[in-house]
């Protein structure tokens, strides 16, 4: 077997110092950037939401565009139903106090991502370092739905049970039985009246007919026509001047009410001395009667005396 001189040996150093070098060199043009650019952290926490799916170095997209990737996973201790994940994203990446973080599957296979959504201009820049707030996802707003309405299929499925079990089962086949029954007798009953049901729709079509005559004749055209012409009249009338003579009118009235009831004021102390003489006329006229009433010889008496006096 040839042996390796010392020229070989140190040509093949050199060689793999230079390739070595070169590899290097290539690895720091092309990764130097990504090791040295400045990152941001994050952190979400996921309660009760199962992270199947979501491994370390999982991208990160915010509106469908990479800017970060998962730095860890882990539970949290003091909350063992919480999940914390460990974001790095890119330096300056504009995550606002808005943003939600969902996460979401990349593709059928299963490879899921988080996912940054909403945000707002307006909103104000969430520090590096805080926690961004956990979004759902539309899985789990599907997932939430199924098992409502499996809830309440489930419920539906076991009223059903109930209402077809023992005498409700019996109840039911009588209910259908019962029924049954009621569309024969129906049938029946249609069957025997049918000439009449007929006429009566005939009926009811000449009569529909008839009507439709007598709203298109010609008098229902003038009646509204007058109608119409009627009421055009009344609007057109003067009706501001009759209004204004009837106060006028009213005016007047109350005048001569005015006028009425201050005569009668005036004339209100001849009218008190009237009464008052009239009054005690009544009382000497009620006393002479009470007189002649209780002795009638008065009268006699009275007219014997105009005689003598008359004589003398």
């Amino acid at each position: 077997m040839r042996e390796v001189t010392r020229a070989q040996r140190v040509r093949l150093g050199i060689f793999l110092l230079v390739a070595g070098g070169i590899l290097i060199t290539i690895m720091i043009i092309v990764t130097g950037s990504k090791l040295f650019e400045k990152r941001d952290d994050y952190f979400v926490r996921y309660r009760d939401v199962s992270v199947s799916g979501i491994n370390i170095g999982a991208q990160v997209k915010y509106h469908g565009v990479r800017v970060g990737r998962v730095e860890s996973i882990d539970i949290d201790p003091e909350q063992i139903e919480t999940i914390v994940i460990a974001l790095s994203l890119k330096g300056g990446t504009p995550v606002k106090t808005d943003v939600k973080a969902v996460i979401s599957s990349l593709s059928i296979t299963g490879i899921k991502i988080i996912e940054l959504t909403g945000g707002s201009t307006e909103a104000s820049t969430l520090e590096p370092g805080s926690e961004i707030p956990a979004g759902t996802s539309q899985m789990q707003m599907i997932t939430g739905k199924a098992e409502i309405v499996s809830e309440k299929l489930e419920l539906v499925l076991n009223n059903l049970a109930n209402m077809t079990s023992g005498e409700n089962q019996q109840r039911l086949v009588q209910l259908i039985d019962n029924t049954t029954q009621v569309l024969a007798d129906v049938h029946i009953i249609l069957e025997d009246n049918s000439p009449s049901i007929a006429r009566t729709v005939e009926n009811l079509e000449v009569a529909t007919e008839e009507i439709r005559v007598i709203a298109s004749s010609e008098a229902i055209r003038r009646t509204f026509t007058n109608l119409d012409t009627v009421t055009t009249e009344i609007k057109s009338a003067e009706l501001g001047k009759a209004i204004f003579e009837l106060r006028e009118a009213l005016t007047q009235a109350r005048n001569t009410f005015t006028h009425l009831d201050l005569t009668l004021l005036k004339g209100r102390h001849d009218i008190l001395t009237s009464l008052e003489i009239m009054r005690e006329s009544l009382d000497s006229f009620n006393e002479f009667t009470r007189l002649i009433s209780e002795d009638p010889s008065l009268l006699l008496r009275g007219t014997q005396a105009q005689e003598v006096g008359r004589g003398k």
